[in-house]
């Protein structure tokens, strides 16, 4: 029977068709049934030679082929033989060794494939998978293996065009070339295969191919089809849909025509497990007998209808960041096969149905950032025996059960951060033996964490997020081995536990903003795994601790806000992948190290803000090209700004290469706008801010600076800074907030000023500056005298004092000159020059028409200045004759 389900306003989500058949396979061959590996099978001679010949060419690093020596090739490592005939009927060469391990590919076969394998013409199984071939193509010669049922080439590093050649192996049943550099023009070959059960081309570009799919509906044994990130467009018509026997199929992140499923599906009768996440489908799926459904990351409207509870095979449903809202059915727990319920980032309302507790099956329950509400109880759990992940993070949601409760599942992940789980630390928790992710931040948890908690000594380690809670007393001594500890943003006490020191697999370690006293451990200096210190907003004491120079792979570095003296460690120069350094609001006396720039090539952010470093700014910080944020506000430089800084190149550009991993939970602080901000991760990633305010700064603004086109932030403002503001200030066009008030600086404001149309933040106060205050634009929006104070020759508006010509001058007006007069000014001055003259030359000869003994002094002065020019310049004429 099928179901139409259709939203009122919009087409929905899913409807199926209801089966019994269980789930086919991903896999439908796995090798040959008359592969045997018998030592005492004699090995047929031509094909021992191939082996070898295979062995020389190949690139054997672990020595994996150590056992191919002897002439039995049968009882060698990865082969297997026939029986009887001793022909090679299976060659596994696949690195077992996981594909994200430390160790990987140091397993990896490489170098190259020899044309001797033709010679194994028996051959019904070849796997050479998750190797590293280093761009190699696929060899044609493998279209020569006409025995081939299983090829198995994924995630080994090929490169270049899939050969057609392999449209010979008709006897094929499973092809794998996942995972690879390859591209397909053609998929015409594929058709040539009328044996395959099981095709995957996952993450092979296929935007050529766009025909592609017409040809693998010429495969009507076809029961496996994974085209998982290929780029194909799939069409919404097929003339006739001849792979009806699949059972998996796999669509996820291609484009689909008008975002919208293709009819066609409807007629797989036989499928079990669908994906089709990532697309932008916005429309329903139906018609469909399913096990399996994944719909995550697409555009899905409408709500859940309430016929779900009639799809009693379902296991798997994703419907994870779509746009589902209404509320969660109560048929749903109708479901008694489902394990897996993932209904992340929707806008899903109303309570979570206490039915739910009836899933016997269920195994993950994911709900994090939607719109539920309600109290959860006992109940809404009372037979969730299977559940190992579940995350309620981000909804109105209160858990409310009984101190002496016990749950009847063992979770490996809990994710309640935001929810209502307090006033106290849940008891339950004790019976929680295979805990590896605690997340409760925000959950209004007070007192203090319970000496069980931590005391258990369990072999895998734990990641604690206790964030943002109202927790008290000292940090307990830790039995438990911990990956994550983040106990930020409560009221803890005391000093940080040395027995953090044990955890040598802790990577991310966040006490900020508690009343911790006393010094840093140096044993942390130990912790080489860690990534994320932060200390941040306590009252730690003393020097920093050299040991600190040895978190070789530290990230974050948080020590702003505490009481820490002395200089920064030398040691430190070795943090080559710092990326934040915060070490403001301390006592530190130091000059700044030239190893910053030197040696920490990857810094971001560097905050060295309210401290006593001293002397001038190194040029070395010119070499922290990826450097977004500079604070050295607040503290005794001396010496001129340098001329370098257009060399960090990360102020100049619009884009920064990466995220560089900063987590949801970081967040900065800084200087915007005169005041103290903090950064969310994700503007983070975007400021680009200089503060060198409140510092012993001389010499004049440089014109480099403003190179740094980028800048959304700029203050020098308490210096000694002097000359004139640069008139290429007018380049900083995402300037949000200018400050360069308290200093000396004098001449007019350039006109391009008026060009920051981001500026909301302007302070120009108690300099020397003169002149009209130039408008228009964003400046007009700048109304607050007091950004202009203490320049006693600025005039206009805002100020009261209008300047002389009664209005202000435009974009277009007249040019002010060096002085910061205008143009009309010099004018006047030109006017007056001629009848100056005039007058003077008029009250000259007067004097002399009608003063008699004035005219014979003045006519005998100007003789005597004659005889005198004449008889010097008569005698080096005489000596030149």
């Amino acid at each position: 029977m099928e179901h139409h389900l259709l939203c009122a306003s919009s087409s929905l989500l899913l409807l199926f068709l209801f089966s019994s058949i269980p789930i086919t396979s991903q896999f439908p061959f796995s090798g040959s049934k008359q592969a045997y590996d018998h030592s005492n099978v004699t090995c047929i001679e031509s094909e021992w030679h191939a082996l070898l010949q295979l062995k020389h060419r190949l690139e054997d690093k672990s020595n994996r082929l150590s056992s191919w020596i002897r002439e039995g090739c049968c009882s060698w490592e990865g082969i297997s033989c026939h029986k009887t005939t001793g022909s090679v009927l299976k060659l596994d060469l696949r690195n077992v060794v996981p594909l994200y391990s430390d160790d990987y590919c140091t397993n990896c076969f490489g170098g190259q494939l020899s044309p001797s394998l033709v010679n194994l013409t028996n051959l019904q199984y070849l796997d050479l998978s998750s190797n590293d071939f280093s761009g190699i193509q696929v060899p044609a010669f493998l279209g020569l293996l006409k025995n081939l049922r299983y090829l198995n080439l994924s995630s080994a590093r090929f490169d270049g065009e899939i050969p057609h050649h392999l449209g010979n192996l008709s006897h094929l049943r499973y092809l794998d070339l996942a995972w690879n550099s390859l591209s397909i023009k053609d998929l015409g070959w594929v058709a040539g295969l009328s044996s395959l059960e099981g095709l995957v081309l996952s993450k092979l570009n296929l935007t050529a191919a766009q025909d592609g799919l017409q040809s693998i509906n010429m495969l009507p044994s076809l029961t496996t089809l994974d085209l998982n990130a290929c780029e194909l467009f799939i069409h919404p018509h097929l003339s006739h849909v001849n792979f009806t026997s699949l059972a998996f199929l796999d669509l996820s992140l291609n484009k689909f025509n008008n975002y919208r499923a293709p009819p066609w599906l409807r007629n797989l009768t036989g499928l079990h497990d669908l994906r089709l996440g990532s697309n932008s489908l916005f429309d329903s799926i139906h018609g469909l007998s399913l096990t399996y459904l994944d719909l995550s990351w697409n555009n899905l409207q409408g709500s859940i209808p309430s016929e779900i509870g009639q799809l009693i095979n379902l296991t798997y449903l994703d419907l994870s960041h779509n746009n589902v809202h209404g509320s969660i059915p109560r048929e749903i727990g109708q479901l008694s096969k489902l394990t897996n319920l993932l209904l992340t980032r929707n806008s899903l309302n109303g309570t979570i149905p206490t039915n739910l507790g009836q899933l016997t099956k269920l195994q993950a329950f994911d709900v994090r950032s939607n719109s539920l509400t309600g109290v959860l109880s006992e109940d809404h759990f009372a037979k969730l025996r299977e559940l190992k992940y579940l995350d309620l993070t981000g909804n109105s949601l209160a858990l409310n059960v009984s101190s002496s409760w016990v749950p009847p599942f063992q979770l490996q992940e809990i994710w309640m951060q935001s929810i209502i789980v307090g006033p106290r630390f849940p008891a339950w928790l004790r019976t929680q033996n295979e805990l590896e992710v605690l997340d409760m931040r925000n959950a209004s948890i007070s007192g203090a964490i319970p000496s069980w908690f931590l005391s258990k000594n369990k072999s895998f380690p734990l990641g604690l997020y206790l964030s943002h809670n109202f927790l008290a007393g000292h940090i307990p001594q830790l039995q438990r081995v911990l990956s994550v500890l983040a106990l930020n943003d409560n009221r803890f006490t005391g000093t940080i536990p040395e027995d953090l020191c044990k955890s040598e697999n802790l990577s991310e370690l966040d006490l900020s903003n508690n009343l911790l006293s006393g010094r840093v451990p140096l044993c942390l200096g130990n912790l080489r795994g860690l990534q994320y210190l932060i200390l941040a907003n306590n009252s730690l004491s003393g020097q920093i601790p050299s040991s600190l120079g040895n978190l070789w792979g530290l990230s974050y570095l948080h020590l702003n806000g505490n009481k820490f003296v002395g200089k920064l460690p030398a040691s430190m120069q070795h943090l080559s992948n710092l990326l934040i350094f915060d070490v403001g609001d301390n006592g530190l006396k130091d000059t700044i190290p030239a190893w910053i720039g030197e040696k920490l090539s990857e810094l971001r952010f560097l905050r060295f803000q309210s401290n006593n470093f001293h002397g001038p700014i190194s040029d070395t910080l010119c070499q922290l090209s990826h450097l977004q944020v500079l604070n050295l506000a607040h503290n005794n430089l001396s010496g001129f700004i340098p001329r370098c800084f257009n060399n960090i190149t990360a102020m100049m550009v619009s884009r920064v290469n990466g995220a560089y991993g900063i987590e949801v939970q970081q967040s900065l602080q800084d200087i915007k706008g005169g005041r103290e901000v903090e950064y969310d991760v994700w503007s983070l990633l975007l400021v680009r801010s200089v503060s060198l305010s409140a510092n012993n700064l001389v010499g004049e603004i440089p014109d480099e600076i403003m190179e740094l086109v980028q800048l959304q932030f700029l203050n020098l403002s308490q210096n000694h800074l002097t000359g004139r503001i640069p008139k290429k200030i007018g380049n900083l066009k995402q300037l949000e907030a200018l400050d360069l008030s308290m200093n000396a600086l004098f001449g007019a404001i350039p006109e391009s000023l008026s060009d920051l149309y981001s500026l909301n933040s302007l302070n120009l106060s108690h300099n020397k500056l003169s002149g009209p205050i130039p408008s228009g634009n964003q400046l007009q929006t700048l109304t607050d005298p007091s950004i202009y104070e203490g320049n006693s020759g600025l005039c206009g508006k805002p100020l009261p004092n209008s300047c002389w010509e009664h209005k202000l001058p435009t974009k277009n007006g007249p040019i002010d000159n060096d002085e910061g007069h205008s143009e009309s000014d010099w004018s006047w001055f030109y006017a007056g020059i001629g009848p100056g003259f005039a007058a003077g030359l008029s009250g000259v000869l007067g004097i002399l028409l009608f003063k008699k003994s004035w005219r014979y002094a003045y006519f005998k002065f100007i003789e005597s200045a004659c005889d005198k020019i004449w008889v010097k310049s008569t005698r080096p004429r005489r000596n030149f004759r």
